[in-house]
Order: structure tokens, then sequence, then C-alpha cells
């Protein structure tokens, strides 16, 4: 997913932790069958209708994702962090036609897509990005897959004209990607979907719970009042969580790696010099977003994505320290790179 703010909230333990009236959830409900609807919709049509075509990668460059963790004697804040690990590739899979029309092009980029953020309905510079592209090629149809931007922020933002102008620069790297010089990718299409059981730290007990529940802060309330009612249906508050990684081979030339949650941009890095064999495109918010996922370094410096963040999901707990290991490590099992 794009992961835009400008969209509409489809997640029912959001609208608990935001105090979303019923009637909205409701309507938030019918929305997001609607469109898993479409979605199984289109692709059964793209089953029925498969043609033979050709696909190259290549990639190129943006410059407008920057860190957003700044350290200041108050800990680690949300600001920009020119210094900061940054993912600026702009990996870009070209499908191109018998007839040599480029059919569709997907593109990917690690960055927030926040440049709006002030409740209009948007796809924000990932949705101008594809709207600029196929603009410059007829006929395409422009696909977008969001990257490890977890702590990755568009920068400047928050006025319309930004996004606007960062779409066409995603679309001038697309460009320039398809100019460069272009590695055939060929089969055989293996795609693998794998499970890493995380484990939860510092699960409150119920003494804790009630505490917030009795704070006045909003969100510690509704967090409480949603891990109590857990509590008392269950018996017990979940210490684990089915982490789901996937993995999608073209051949031996082209590696799509997919994280689900909100990863931070460690992952792609290291996963890219870990994996050397072949060209790897990281990906996250895929199969499930459920919250912030930190690499090691970002749990021990903590901020917002390394725990901050806990108190507006209904996760019971910071990640283990061996989250990164075990989700990097399941990956490459999943490429046949765990013993490489």
């Amino acid at each position: 997913v794009s992961h835009t703010h400008s969209g509409p909230e489809l997640r029912v333990d959001k609208a608990v932790l935001y105090g979303i009236p019923d009637e909205q959830v409701e309507k938030s409900r019918i929305y997001r069958e609607a469109f898993r609807q479409s979605l199984a919709d289109a692709a059964r049509k793209a089953l029925a209708d498969m043609v033979p075509v050709t696909l190259d990668f290549s990639s190129a460059r943006a410059g407008f994702a920057m860190n957003r963790r700044l350290e200041t004697d108050q800990g680690y804040v949300i600001a920009p962090n020119s210094s900061g690990p940054v993912d600026h590739q702009v990996p870009v899979l070209k499908i191109t036609g018998q007839d040599d029309s480029i059919k569709a092009l997907l593109f990917g980029y690690a960055c927030h897509a926040t440049v709006m953020d002030f409740y209009k309905i948007s796809g924000d510079w990932p949705g101008f990005a594809q709207h600029e592209i196929e603009k410059r090629f007829p006929g395409c149809t422009a696909m977008f897959i969001n990257g490890c931007s977890a702590d990755q922020n568009p920068t400047p933002r928050r006025r319309l004209e930004l996004a606007e102008h960062y779409g066409k620069s995603i679309a001038n790297a697309v460009e320039a990607a398809i100019l460069a010089q272009q590695e055939p990718v060929k089969g055989p299409l293996r795609v693998r979907l794998g499970e890493v059981t995380l484990r939860f730290e510092n699960i409150p007990g119920l003494r804790e719970l009630e505490e917030m529940r009795e704070s006045g802060d909003k969100y510690d309330v509704r967090r409480a009042n949603a891990l109590l009612s857990e509590l008392e249906s269950k018996g017990s508050i979940r210490d684990t969580y089915p982490y789901l990684v996937q993995v999608v081979e073209f051949g031996d030339s082209l590696l799509l790696a997919a994280l689900s949650g909100e990863v931070v941009v460690d992952y792609s890095l290291r996963l890219k010099k870990e994996i050397s064999s072949r060209r790897v495109w990281v990906a996250g918010y895929s199969n499930d977003v459920m919250g912030y996922i930190p690499s090691r370094r970002v749990q021990e410096e903590g901020g917002y994505e390394g725990g901050g963040a806990l108190r507006y999901s209904t996760l019971p707990g910071t990640w283990g320290a061996d989250t990164e290991d075990l989700i990097i490590a399941r990956i490459k099992e999943l490429a046949g790179q765990a013993d490489r």
C-alpha cells in the first residue's frame, strides 16, 4: 500500500483508539469490503486476459525523502535529519507488450506519503507520480510500492504543490530509469509467503492498565480499555505476533522482499547489502500493517518509531530485541540465502 495519510481509515482498532463514531466505522467497513471485492475482481479480470509481455528492471534516484529521527537533549524527535540514513533508490519494473508499447510501470520509493495530511482525500505524492507517469507514457498503467519508509518523510511538506512537485520528481526518476541500461527479467517466478513469530516485551499488567484507564489521557485510556477487553475476553494478553514476510523471485535476477508493518529504512539497506547475488527491491506496508517495525538501532535509540508510537496502537508491548535479526533471517531463508 502507499500508506497515504489522506485516505480512508480501514482498521477497526484505530477507530477504537481515535474515538471514531460507530456510524463512521460502519461506513469504513462497507468501503473496506467493497475495496476488497474490487481487488479480487481486478485479479480475476487480469487472469482471464493474460498476454505475453517482457519485463525489464532498472533504477534511478530521487532526493526528497529525508530521515525524520533527530537526536535532541530530550531524545529522538520527529524532525528533519539530513545526516540520517535514507534509501533514495527508485526501482522500476517495466512491462512491455509484444507491440513494444509500455503496458505498465511498477515503481517504488522509501518515503512516507505525508505531504498533505490535512483531511483531504488524496493519493499524496505517489498518486501525483502515477498521474504524471501515465501522462508521459499514454496507455501505461503506473503502480506504486512503498519502501521501508517508517522513518522517512517528504521534506519540506504540508503544501499541495509540494505533493505535485514530488510526484513529478518521481516521474523524472522513472523516466531516467527507463533511459538507463535495463536488465531483462526472466522466470521462473517463485513466490513464497512466510511467518515470523515476534515476541512482545514490557506488556502492562492489570494494575498498570487500570492506572492508564484512570490517567485522563485519551490515548492511554482507549489503549487500556482495548487491552483490558482482550484480557477479560481471552483470559490473557497476547505476547507474540504472527509477522508476515514474502519474497517474489524473478529467476536469479531480481528479488522483491515484502515486509509487513511500517518498517524503518535500516531493513532495506541491510538486505541490499547482505543479499548481493542479485538485485534486491525491498517493500514495506505489505500484507499487514500493525505498527512500526524498528531495527535494533532504532529500538536502542527510542523515540516515536522505537516505541513511542505504541500508545497510539492496540499492540500490548514493545517488540523484542531480536526482532530485526528474526525478520532478516526469515527473508534470507525464503530467498534461499540462509547458508550463503
